[in-house]
């Protein structure tokens, strides 16, 4: 438990220390380091207890620094950065490759990969709702995911998106014409499928078929 106590200490300052500098070049980047921390450790906590010391877990905690650390840039400045993305899917890809004796399925991740481009893009065509950066993370964690997840990832980042826009129209009288970070939902939903699989989506069908 304390190795991954510090290795989350270590993980969040690099994380806090990226965020920092790129807070020096724009700006206008805020955040509290304190929780930063704590929600890092907290989730690696939580994945460790569901995954034990497995490649999954070993993904999954170098992932959650790259989705906290974009979210809040693309929160505060709707801008996401293509060297982070890029650095994200090479350290996954290095995790894969490593452990190419143990994940036996590596074509599920390039799936993932292909659908996380392929899809996003045309979503990003379609609904005019997503910039480059988006379809990059989804990329991203369709990689880390695997393609089993990859659709359900965009439709429950799509969902988070719709209940939040649903809130601001209520709660804080906005128009949903307004530019909105998308990262935030899909770092989110990605969190939410690493601590759940497929538990939201198979509870929402039982939902369903008791309605119906």
């Amino acid at each position: 438990m304390i190795y991954i106590i510090i290795t989350s200490t270590i993980l969040t300052y690099f994380t806090d220390k990226y965020l920092k500098n790129k807070s020096r070049e724009i700006n206008q980047i805020t955040y509290n380091t304190s929780i930063l921390y704590i929600l890092i450790i907290i989730l690696n906590l939580c994945i460790y207890k569901k995954y034990g010391l497995t490649i999954d877990f070993i993904k999954y905690i170098f992932l959650i620094p790259f989705l906290l650390g974009i979210s809040i840039i693309d929160y505060r400045t709707t801008y996401i950065y293509d060297i982070t993305i890029v650095s994200g899917i090479i350290i996954q890809g290095v995790i894969l490759i490593s452990s190419i004796t143990i994940e036996k399925d590596f074509t599920n991740h390039i799936g993932g990969l292909f659908i996380g481009i392929i899809v996003s893009y045309l979503l990003a065509k379609l609904t005019k709702g997503l910039g480059d950066g988006d379809i990059g993370l989804f990329a991203l964690c369709c990689f880390t995911l695997g393609y089993n997840y990859s659709l359900y990832l965009m439709f429950l980042s799509y969902i988070i998106a719709f209940i939040y826009c649903i809130y601001i129209i209520l709660k804080k009288n906005k128009s949903i014409k307004e530019s909105i970070a998308f990262a935030p939902f899909i770092s989110l939903a990605t969190i939410l499928i690493m601590l759940t699989e497929n538990s939201l989506m198979n509870s929402y069908f039982e939902i369903i078929n008791k309605v119906l």
